[in-house]
């Protein structure tokens, strides 16, 4: 079970950041703004659908990077990237110098042009290394990780920042939105989207991995031909005259609910068994399971259809996602900072997490082994 062939790859350190004070469900509105200019009939399903969605996301706070009271910005996607991999590189013991590889990956860049992985090395100055950016939601830290894995596995490299942050507010505040053209497609995602960063490094180097979690395997796959999207944002190609993409409301970030309880679960099931299939995973190793799932709802649809390849007493099922708003790419992050911090782990525990993106349906997954 080790498709990564050549160098063991280590991770070496590992970060997160939250933006602002934690926001509670019911402060939301108040934060990001009340949608006034709405159609009459969308605020009634509004006002109708919150104390449902309070109950079954059961999300207890939020985080923004935002100011509460006048909703200017108070961090941008380099800032709350390079304060993740600070942390990151504290615990793995490295400085500037030592990375020879940035992967920044997201669903938004902070420009167009320059691409955020050179503004995150300018703003960490490190002199001289390699760089992507990888384009994708909840996979993109996963796609990362195989990528950094490999590139380390083969010799090119030797120490990997593998970075991502995302500002769902910016899409979320009621100044955004050209409110006459909303839909309940663009108004559902700000009762669970929130903002933050995460970060990781890579090395080649035993000796300098803090974590003790050695990268065994990573899983990536695409299964939307034909479906969707089912969560997705127009702008981009030839759609990016401004006046036009507000007076039609191309800019709403949506995502089709229906859809994606409809295809969600025999997708993750099917992608699951592709995964297992791909890494020869053997799941009697395997002692712990990060979740990396927006809520509690789908956490628990999650469970019953694991429970089915595991039994439920012998594995711990980690998540604190389900405590807070979903940050999209680095939500693994966040879960892998808190995971470390929680749980202690015996030499040789297989350490699995999966991701669904509805995006266009695609697949990640890794298997990290505890190494002492």
């Amino acid at each position: 079970m080790n498709r990564i062939q050549g160098k063991d790859v280590y991770i070496a350190g590992v970060g997160s950041f939250s933006p602002g004070d934690p926001i509670p469900f019911d402060d939301i509105e108040r934060v990001l703004g009340p949608l006034t200019e709405a159609p009459p009939k969308l605020q009634r399903w509004i006002e109708r659908i919150r104390p449902i969605m309070k109950e079954m996301l059961n999300l207890s706070h939020y985080h923004y990077a935002l100011d509460p009271r006048t909703r200017k910005p108070t961090e941008d996607n380099v800032t709350m990237a390079v304060k993740s991999a600070h942390k990151a590189m504290s615990m793995a013991g490295v400085g500037p110098g030592d990375i020879d590889l940035i992967l920044y990956a997201g669903i938004v860049m902070e420009n167009i042009c320059p691409p955020t992985s050179v503004l995150v090395q300018d703003a960490l100055n490190v002199k001289h290394c390699a760089e992507f950016s990888i384009h994708s939601n909840c996979t993109c830290i996963y796609k990362a990780l195989q990528v950094g894995s490999d590139l380390l596995a083969n010799g090119r490299y030797k120490t990997a920042l593998l970075v991502t942050s995302q500002i769902s507010s910016a899409f979320l505040r009621a100044e955004y939105f050209n409110q006459a053209k909303l839909e309940q497609a663009d108004v559902g995602l700000r009762w669970f989207l929130c903002d933050g960063a995460g970060a990781l490094v890579l090395t080649t180097d035993p000796g300098r991995a803090a974590t003790g979690l050695k990268v065994v395997d990573t899983y990536i796959e695409s299964a939307g031909v034909g479906l969707g999207p089912d969560m997705y944002c127009r702008v981009g190609g030839h759609r990016i005259a401004p006046r036009e993409i507000y007076a039609e409301g191309i800019h709403h970030l949506k995502q089709n609910f229906h859809q994606v309880a409809r295809l969600g679960p025999p997708l993750y099931i099917q992608a699951w068994a592709n995964m297992v299939k791909a890494t020869g995973l053997d799941l009697a190793r395997v002692k712990h399971f990060i979740m990396n799932i927006p809520t509690k709802h789908m956490n628990d649809l999650a469970l019953e259809i694991l429970g089915k390849e595991f039994d439920l007493k012998k594995v711990n099922f980690y998540t604190k996602l389900s405590e807070r708003g979903y940050p999209g790419p680095c939500a693994i992050l966040l879960a892998l900072d808190n995971f470390l911090k929680d749980v202690k782990m015996q030499r040789g525990d297989l350490v699995v997490s999966t991701v669904t993106e509805s995006s266009k349906w695609m697949h990640g997954g890794f298997v990290l082994e505890q190494i002492r």
